[in-house]
């Protein structure tokens, strides 16, 4: 999730796609040319009087953040330069950096799907070495589920999580009291009968239906292309058994789509069916749009990430007016395909990395230990700005804090989504990832609009990726499999632990 302008034309996508596969194999050449880093011996205070450049994406996380960068310097003395990008000029800006090696930024924010791109490239460096010399970071505090989602590549961990995401379902309380709909369940493993079904049934038995002297919508969803409809629609599909490739991210490595499959023609369906219970608008609605329209009053409930837990209790994204609606809010799992099917939830966020291009890898690591750590994480938490906007915690004990839980209602429920979830399945991080998402989105908008059938929308994305695949030298793959797996990432916890 994250700020992006509202207007996206094709022409902007093709230029980005192509300049992104440009850019992945402009890497394979500068992998070879730019060194690991090995983290240094020298204690923190030896770094105080240097500046360091951090660059950061504009997601609800970055407010809080800004709040409390003081906090570092008085601590550190190490003073901070913090700038605020949107989520395609900071991916552009970036790439520019990394592929001409040219130092830009001691601290960046890195999407989960960049992070093999990154780490392949050498344009980040791996933290390994400086968790395991500094027993503070507390590296088994960590959710595992969000490491291996957000964090982890080739065994190596990359970066640490400072805002991590799931995805839950919201909706108004006193709206289902007053149709006689019971609450929807809270923990997964005590969840019969809630299916996506039912989901839909409750969205269809609401629409039409009157609330606060609005005529209710059953549900919203997110339609813009090419990126955010994605996010949305992938989590659906997942939960109904779509994968994308033959075999990743578990090994051997086989990059041979799967996309176009029966479970995801009938996914797709049912998307648009959700689609047609939504505000019509809803085809060009981004991010924080699905969110900030359920808080206008008139949706009876929608799944989505989980930030919008808290960012639906404002009338509008981050203003600080409090929503009409904030009193009635609540909160539930995902939905399953039917009972007895596995569910896969799908895992989002932000983390922090050191890019190999900087020349101050000991000061961003103290700026990265303190930002995802607890004391910073906690004052964030805490912060009444915008009606408290922060609770996308990636380490297990804050969502045991007493004084978090005081403000934030739906934290255990939250943990448990967090502990089932699953980035690297739903979203895989696939060399190649931004052009193959892009084209994606692309055809999923179509489908919803009606200029193609969910059919022939998948067929066509499968075709193109496809073409884009082969030109990568990913079909066949040849290339150095890794067996990625939520154990293998357990396994490099311990290590870096000392266990």
């Amino acid at each position: 999730m994250a700020g992006r302008n509202r207007t996206f034309f094709r022409r902007d996508f093709l230029k980005g796609a192509a300049g992104g596969v440009a850019g992945l194999l402009a890497a394979r050449t500068a992998a070879a040319q730019t060194p690991a880093a090995t983290p240094a011996a020298a204690p923190a205070s030896s770094q105080a009087g240097k500046t360091i450049r951090v660059l950061v994406v504009g997601d609800p996380f970055q407010f809080a953040l800004q709040k409390i960068v003081n906090d570092f310097t008085a601590k550190t003395g190490i003073n901070v330069t913090l700038e605020n990008l949107a989520y395609d000029a900071l991916n552009a800006r970036l790439a520019t950096s990394f592929i001409s090696n040219t130092p830009d930024a001691d601290v960046v924010t890195v999407d989960q799907m960049w992070t093999g791109q990154y780490s392949d490239s050498n344009w980040i460096i791996p933290l390994d070495d400086y968790i395991s010399r500094d027993k503070d970071v507390d590296i088994n505090d960590f959710i595992p589920n969000v490491l291996y989602s957000l964090n982890t590549w080739r065994g190596k961990m990359m970066t640490l999580p400072i805002a991590a995401y799931g995805q839950g379902v919201v909706y108004r309380k006193d709206v289902f009291e007053a149709n006689s709909i019971p609450a929807l369940p809270t923990d997964a493993s005590n969840a019969a009968g809630w299916t996506w079904d039912h989901y839909k049934e409750i969205a269809t038995s609401l629409k039409g239906k009157q609330a606060d002297g609005k005529t209710l919508f059953g549900t919203v969803i997110c339609g813009a292309q090419p990126v955010p409809v994605v996010h949305m629609y992938t989590q659906l599909a997942a939960s109904q058994g779509v994968r994308w490739f033959k075999s990743f991210p578990r090994s051997p490595w086989d990059f041979t789509p799967t996309i176009n499959s029966p479970e995801n023609v009938a996914a797709l369906t049912f998307y648009k069916a959700l689609y047609d219970l939504s505000p019509p608008e809803a085809i060009n609605y981004i991010w924080f749009d699905a969110g900030t329209r359920f808080s206008k009053g008139d949706i009876g409930m929608f799944y989505w990430w989980t930030p919008y837990f808290y960012l639906v209790k404002n009338d509008g994204y981050m203003t600080g007016k409090p929503s009409s609606i904030q009193d009635s809010l609540g909160y539930g799992v995902l939905p399953k395909l039917k009972d007895d099917a596995p569910q896969t939830i799908s895992m989002g966020g932000w983390s922090l990395g050191i890019p190999s291009s900087s020349p101050n890898h000991d000061a961003a690591w103290e700026f990265i230990k303190w930002a995802t750590g607890v004391e910073a994480q906690k004052k964030m938490a805490l912060l009444p700005d915008y009606n408290y906007q922060f609770s996308d915690f990636a380490r297990a004990s804050l969502y045991q804090d007493a004084d978090i839980r005081k403000i934030y209602p739906y934290l255990d429920m939250q943990l448990k989504i967090m502990q089932q979830g699953d980035g690297k399945v739903v979203r895989p991080p696939a060399p190649g990832y931004t052009t193959l998402e892009g084209v994606y989105g692309l055809q999923l908008n179509q489908a919803l609009s009606g200029g193609l059938s969910p059919a022939d929308a998948l067929k066509a994305t499968d075709d193109l990726w496809k073409n884009i695949l082969t030109g990568l030298l990913l079909i066949p793959y040849s290339g150095q499999s890794y067996d990625d797996t939520l154990d293998n990432t357990k396994a490099l916890i311990a290590k870096l632990a000392g266990g």
